[in-house]
């Protein structure tokens, strides 16, 4: 005798998340809930590790994202802190207009990353000692202006442009023009150009130069991936606190509200 199968349409495929982007979503929502008071001093790493049952390495990977969107503080010697500014600063700096260009974000960033590491690593076979200069111009930009957002946004966005120059494929050069203008664009509507934009994950512009500089494609395409993936990481966060300080809006204020 033959059963009819039953249906499935109760179902929804399960997610599949990293243990960094599972530690990331429990220590915001940690910092989030109160529990840590405006300055203060957050646990170790060891003891959020042990906690959550992760490595040290989850944890300190979670806390640069945090970090970048200004929810948490690291001081040399002394630990990771609470800023002062938590919470209803991301509703004054963002506004709403970010639920609807935040995946216009991420598609961009996405796209970026499709683009430049192949652009990075044709950079560093191609570019010629002029295109290294310019290069590095930028990234000297960047750290006379650490402290002054639209200056740094401004070398930050050349920085890329001319390294997709220096691949000396026009098309490929002119990709990255495109979506470096699309990104510029979608801050601007979005007002979300004076977030911190100094914090950088493991492949930090002075690691993507030297890699180009010294003509290792490899290590070029690599730390340009990881560039611009942390700075997914630190997007989708930051969309992810306005999209909660929307709906705490009409709340009574948190604890770091």
């Amino acid at each position: 005798m033959k059963y009819a199968s039953p249906s499935l349409s109760g179902l929804t495929a399960i997610e599949k998340a990293s243990v960094k982007d599972q530690t990331l979503e429990q220590l915001k929502n940690y910092i989030l809930s109160g529990a840590v008071r405006l300055g203060e001093r957050l646990p170790s790493e060891r003891a959020l590790a042990d906690a959550l049952g992760v490595g040290r390495y989850s944890v300190r990977e979670a806390l640069k994202v945090l970090e970048a969107v200004g929810l948490v503080e690291s001081r040399v010697g002394d630990g990771t802190f609470l800023t002062t500014n938590t919470g209803a600063s991301f509703g004054r700096i963002l506004g709403l207009s970010l639920a609807t260009w935040g995946g216009t974000i991420i598609e961009l960033l996405d796209a970026r990353k499709m683009i430049e590491v192949e652009a990075a690593r044709a950079a560093a076979q191609r570019a010629s000692p002029e295109e290294i200069d310019l290069i590095e111009t930028e990234l000297k930009a960047m750290r006379a202006n650490m402290d002054r957002a639209q200056p740094y946004l401004q070398a930050d966005f050349n920085f890329h442009r001319r390294i997709g120059e220096a691949s000396h494929n026009a098309i490929i050069g002119q990709f990255v023009s495109n979506l470096i203008d699309l990104l510029e664009e979608a801050l601007r509507e979005s007002r979300s150009d004076s977030l911190p934009a100094q914090a950088e994950g493991g492949g930090t512009h002075q690691a993507i130069f030297d890699a180009i500089a010294r003509r290792d494609a490899d290590a070029a395409g690599d730390l340009m991936r990881g560039h611009i993936q942390f700075s997914s990481e630190v997007w989708q966060t930051v969309i992810s606190l306005t999209a909660e300080t929307e709906a705490d809006s009409t709340s009574p204020p948190s604890a770091i509200g």
